[in-house]
């Protein structure tokens, strides 16, 4: 009799496993290609790294790259994917090349803003800040796009601490 309950009690435990592993599995997929309902494929996830390394990385990334620049983001409307004091690498991109998904900066009221391309709407796009309600209210055109971020580093606070 005991060993069958062991055996019923390990094979709930292995179900439940199972249960969590494909849970996690699935959650793990789809938050790579939408957060808050909002598709971001095409944006890059930023690296997390003290400030001096994200710095360092940021400004290597766009040597590299010509015509690319590094702005650093304020506030939190890219809020999980960029939060604020993330370091942006910007490259200006042809508007026929822009596509839905990608996190591109504007400007808007003689401001720059980071937001992800929703939707084409005639010769413009719609964008939306994944923290925010709704979409944005005016559409970006090609005069507004400054380029489309092609990479991120978050510099991060703190004692390093080395996990196993």
């Amino acid at each position: 009799m005991e060993a069958s309950n062991r055996t019923l009690a390990t094979l709930i435990v292995s179900l439940l496993c199972c249960g969590l592993v494909s849970t996690s599995f699935a959650e793990a997929n789809s938050s790579e290609t939408y957060i808050a309902g909002q598709y971001v494929a095409a944006s890059p996830r930023a690296e997390l790294s003290s400030e001096a390394s994200a710095r360092q990385r940021a400004y290597e990334v766009a040597a590299a790259n010509p015509g690319t620049f590094v702005v650093r983001g304020q506030g939190n409307s890219m809020f999980p994917l960029y939060t604020s004091g993330t370091l942006l690498v910007v490259k200006p991109t042809p508007f026929e090349k822009l596509a839905r998904g990608m996190s591109v900066v504007f400007r808007k009221d003689n401001c720059s803003v980071a937001h992800v391309l929703v939707a084409k709407a005639g010769k413009s796009w719609r964008t939306a800040g994944l923290n925010n309600r709704r979409h944005d209210y005016l559409s970006v055109d090609e005069t507004s796009v400054l380029g489309i971020v092609v990479a991120a580093f978050t510099p991060i606070e703190g004692a390093s601490v080395a996990l196993r």
